[in-house]
C-alpha cells in the first residue's frame, strides 16, 4: 500500500472514531437528561381522583385485636385512598394507627357504637362522610366519591346508605352492615347526640346486639334515612356476598338474600354495577390481588394511572 493511500485510510479511520464519539456523546446526554427531566416524584391523591378534596371519606375499620393481620392489608393497600383511616379494637396494634382507644372487647356492635362517637367527636372537621366497613373488605374509593357526587347526595342531609335489605315487618329498607355503610355528616350527628342523651331509652348500645338493626333503629328514630346507592342502571355497588356467589350462584342459591333484598331482581345473577363501591373479600390476603388489578394494571391503549404509595 503506498504512503499516500495508508495516510488516507489513517484519515478516514480518525473521522469515524470522532463521529461514532459525538453519537455516544449525545446519545448519553440525551438519556441523562430524559431521566432529569422525568423525575419519580410523588402524584397527590388529589391529581389522581379530582373529587378526593371536595368529598371528604373517613374509612372506619372495626377488627378484633387477636387477628390484626386482616386490618393491616387494608392500610397497606385501599386505604390509601381515604381521606381520614381509623381503626378501631380493644387495643394498640404498632401499624394500625390511629386507632380508637379505651375500648377493650372485641364484640362487634360495641366497637362500631363506640368508634362512631369517637369517629364524629375527633373528625367532624375533617370529613363529610363516614364510611364504616368490615377489615375483611375491598372498597374502590374513587367510585364512592363519584356516586355521592352523581346522585348529588349532600352532607348535611341526614341520610345514610349502602346494600338494601328490606325489613319484612316494616317493608322498609336498612341498610346490611357486612357491605359496609357511609353515613353523612349530618346523620351522624343526629346519632352521636342521641348516644350523648342522659335520657336516651332508645338506643341502649347492648353488647351482642345486630349491628344492622341496632344502627337502622337508632337512625330512624332520629329522622336519618337510607337512600338509594345503586348506579344509573339500578345495579348493586355494595356487594352483599363474596364475589364467587355472585358469579357462581347468583340469587337462585342465596335464600336470605333473594327473600330480604329490597330491590328485587328477576334474574338468578346479583346486579353488579360498572361503579361497584365495596366487595366481600373471602380469603382477606386477596386485598392485596383486587388492589393490583384495581389500581395497578394499565390495559393497553387507555390513559396510565399512577397512584401515590405512602399511605395515610
Amino acid at each position: 500500500m503506498s504512503a499516500h493511500r495508508r495516510v488516507y485510510y489513517a484519515v478516514y479511520l480518525v473521522l469515524i472514531l470522532l463521529i461514532l464519539a459525538v453519537l455516544s456523546y449525545n446519545f448519553t446526554g440525551n438519556l441523562c437528561g430524559s431521566k432529569e427531566k422525568s423525575p419519580n416524584k410523588s402524584i397527590s391523591k388529589a391529581e389522581v381522583d379530582s373529587l378526593y378534596d371536595d368529598i371528604r371519606i373517613l374509612c372506619m375499620i372495626p377488627y378484633n385485636y387477636n387477628n390484626p393481620s386482616t386490618a393491616k392489608y387494608v392500610k397497606r393497600t385501599w386505604g390509601k385512598h381515604c381521606n381520614v383511616l381509623l381503626f378501631v379494637s380493644g387495643n394498640v396494634d404498632d401499624e394500625l394507627e390511629p386507632y380508637v382507644p379505651g375500648i377493650n372487647t372485641t364484640d362487634n356492635w360495641t366497637l362500631v357504637h363506640r368508634g362512631l362517637i369517637h369517629t364524629f367527636e375527633v373528625y367532624k372537621d375533617e370529613a363529610e362522610w363516614f364510611l364504616k366497613v368490615e377489615d375483611s373488605s375491598f372498597v374502590v374509593l374513587e367510585n364512592l366519591r363519584f356516586i355521592i357526587h352523581s346522585k348529588k347526595f349532600v352532607s348535611t342531609a341526614p341520610i345514610y346508605f349502602g346494600h338494601e335489605l328490606e325489613n319484612i315487618y316494616a317493608h322498609k329498607p336498612f341498610v346490611f352492615s357486612k357491605s359496609g355503610y357511609v353515613i353523612s355528616h349530618e346523620a351522624l350527628k343526629r346519632y352521636v347526640d342521641l348516644g350523648r342523651n342522659p335520657n336516651n331509652n332508645h338506643c341502649q348500645h347492648l353488647e351482642g346486639f345486630t349491628e344492622e338493626l341496632e344502627l337502622s333503629r337508632c337512625l330512624g328514630h332520629v329522622g336519618v334515612t337510607a337512600v338509594d346507592s345503586r348506579d344509573e342502571d339500578g345495579n348493586e355497588t355494595f356487594m352483599p356476598v363474596h364475589m364467587d356467589h355472585h358469579f357462581l350462584e347468583g340469587y337462585d342459591y342465596i335464600n336470605w338474600l333473594k327473600n330480604m333484598a329490597y330491590h328485587k331482581v328477576d334474574r338468578a345473577a346479583v346486579p353488579l354495577s360498572k361503579r361497584a363501591i365495596t366487595f366481600r373479600v373471602e380469603y382477606p390476603p386477596e386485598i392485596y390481588v383486587y388492589y393490583y388489578f384495581v389500581y395497578r394494571v394499565q390495559l393497553f391503549g387507555l390513559p396510565m394511572q399512577s397512584f401515590p404509595k405512602s399511605s395515610n
